[in-house]
C-alpha cells in the first residue's frame, strides 16, 4: 500500500548523515582586507563575528556596519555553495539545478 515507506529508516539515515556532514563545514570570510571576519557553519548558524580594533571608529560606524553586512552576506552565500557540494557528493545528485532550492 505505501511502497516508500518501506526504506524510510534509509532515508532517514541518510538526512542523519547529511546532518552530520552539515555541521562539520565551517566557512570564514573576511571582508575589508581582514579588518571583519565572520563564520558560519553547514547549518547556518552564524559562529562568530571578530572585529578589528583599527575599523573602530565612532565617527564612521556606516562603515562597520557595511562591513559586517558585507561579511554576514558573503558567508552565507559561501556556505550555501558548500551545503550545495556537499549534497551533490553525499547523494550524486547536483542540486545546483535545482532552481530555488538554496535561495534565501
Amino acid at each position: 500500500m505505501f511502497p516508500l515507506l518501506g526504506n524510510f529508516g534509509g532515508i532517514i539515515s541518510q538526512v542523519q548523515n547529511l546532518q552530520a556532514s552539515l555541521k562539520g563545514i565551517t566557512v570564514e570570510i573576511s571582508v575589508g582586507e581582514g579588518a571583519v571576519s565572520v563564520a558560519m557553519d553547514g547549518s547556518q548558524h552564524l559562529l562568530g563575528v571578530k572585529i578589528a580594533p583599527e575599523v573602530i571608529n565612532t565617527e564612521d560606524i556606516a562603515r562597520l556596519e557595511d562591513l559586517v553586512t558585507e561579511g554576514l552576506s558573503k558567508v552565507q552565500t559561501e556556505t550555501r555553495n558548500r551545503i550545495q557540494q556537499e549534497i551533490s557528493k553525499l547523494t550524486g545528485i547536483n542540486v545546483a539545478n535545482l532552481p530555488n532550492l538554496f535561495q534565501g
